[in-house]
């Protein structure tokens, strides 16, 4: 009984977030066209009994992704004709949790899905998934899997969670708008960025500086590195909530500057932001890996995508700081109520492939996590990727990411910094009551 009541107090919060994300109706699900079958050379196992398996997830529904989902992850699997075939169904990410958790109340059937790092503590606090290293192997995943992939999927000691695709959030700039404005390469210092923001500006026009995320609960995202820049935490070493600390403040004031400037805006949100840089209208915004093909799909040319899009460090306050990011990445669960786990398992493979991820590298930016795929020339000689994984060699999980109230706690930092930008609280007030909020519903 007490773990139906946290799932459903789970669900409830999902459904909270969602219907502040938007709505949208469930599309149907359909096996994905076949198409020449991938490799999966991950690991040899003995072969599982045929099933009909079900995948879930949201990037499969989004343009960018819908062709190599369907002819190359699904179709290329059931091409294989091993016997086991898989369905796709999929949702709008907003949505995808909650769907998740209903599905593993009721009847419908689930077998394997993919999750990003703002889902994966609701799921594994809810006691839904499978440990991985009972189902695949614990020689196989440390074989296969860097240990700081394998840490984002792992709760409380169990690896619920297969990396798919790891890295940062990172920062992305427009070289040729930062030419314009009279500079060669990114600021590394947070001096340096803000005279660069203060010529980009200078350059008038609809070009926005810098569009860090203002709008939804993605803010709160976006925030926490500049927090950890300016030295401040969510959390003291006690585990006390300390947001509202010296150095919380001075990062809410520093943005309460780019904004009397200019620099940045309200009402901007991931979605705004990508669209804006993809039309040339903003110098840096925050993104993740997949920033170069979201770039391609909102129109630029492929050909030209890497002369408009560069992943940058964040900077820092002063020269030999670590420069922030947080980890962001994808992840594969497969779940208890699953009668076919073998067989979620050997699809698993399937995605993290080399011939898979390589294809879905190429296709969007998405970075392969097999040891042996990141060691290639193909990976380390592409200046993107590098790039991204410099970003990432020093990324932090985000305070909040492995705690079941992670939506709610991202709200309330959103709303209480949006309340101090527009001058409705001081900042010492808005950062006491976030903390006074933050820790009513740890």
């Amino acid at each position: 009984m007490k773990m139906k009541r946290l799932l459903a107090s789970i669900l409830c919060t999902a459904m909270v977030t969602t219907s502040l994300a938007g709505c949208g109706s469930k599309p149907a699900e359909s096996p994905a066209s076949s198409a020449a079958p991938g490799s999966s050379d991950a690991s040899a196992s003995a072969p599982a009994e045929p099933a009909n398996i079900v995948w879930a997830g949201w990037s499969g529904e989004e343009e960018s992704c819908k062709t190599i989902f369907a002819d190359t992850m699904v179709g290329g699997y059931n091409a294989k004709n091993t016997g086991t075939t898989v369905s796709w169904v999929g949702w709008p990410w907003a949505e995808t949790l909650q769907q998740l958790l209903i599905r593993n109340q009721g009847s419908e059937q689930l077998d394997i899905a993919q999750v990003d790092i703002s889902m994966f503590a609701s799921l594994a606090a809810a006691d839904v998934l499978v440990d991985l290293n009972e189902v695949l192997g614990e020689d196989f995943m440390k074989e296969n899997f860097h240990a700081s992939s394998l840490a984002v999927g792992n709760f409380e000691g169990k690896q619920l969670g297969m990396p798919w695709s790891i890295a940062s959030i990172g920062m992305l700039y427009n070289p040729e708008v930062l030419k314009k404005a009279g500079w060669d390469k990114a600021p590394v210092t947070v001096d340096e960025f803000e005279k660069c923001l203060a010529d980009v500006a200078a350059l008038g026009g609809d070009v926005i500086p810098y569009g860090v995320a203002t709008k939804d609960a993605t803010a709160a995202g976006d925030f926490a590195p500049w927090l950890w820049t300016f030295g401040g935490s969510i959390y003291g070493n006690d585990g006390s909530v300390t947001i509202n600390n010296e150095a919380a403040a001075k990062t809410v004031d520093w943005y309460k500057g780019l904004l009397d400037k200019n620099y940045i805006r309200m009402n901007i949100s991931r979605m705004d932001s990508r669209q804006l840089f993809a039309q040339g209208k903003m110098a840096f915004y925050d993104d993740a890996v997949l920033a170069k093909g979201v770039a391609v799909g909102n129109g630029v040319d492929a050909a030209k995508v890497n002369d408009v899009c560069k992943p940058m460090l964040r900077p820092v306050l002063k020269a030999g700081d670590t420069p922030q990011s947080t980890m962001w990445g994808h992840m594969l669960v497969i779940f208890k109520k699953s009668v076919n786990q073998q067989q979620a398992a050997e699809f698993a493979k399937h995605l993290v492939s080399e011939d898979v991820s390589m294809k879905y590298f190429q296709n969007n930016g998405m970075p392969p996590v097999l040891k042996s795929v990141l060691g290639s020339d193909a990976i380390q000689k592409d200046p993107y990727a590098a790039a991204f994984m410099e970003i990432t060699n020093s990324g932090r999980l985000e305070e909040t990411a492995l705690n079941a109230k992670n939506s709610e706690i991202k709200t309330i930092i959103t709303e209480e910094l949006q309340a101090a930008l527009l001058k409705q609280k001081e900042t010492k007030k808005a950062l006491d009551d976030m903390a006074s909020r933050i820790g009513a519903v740890e």
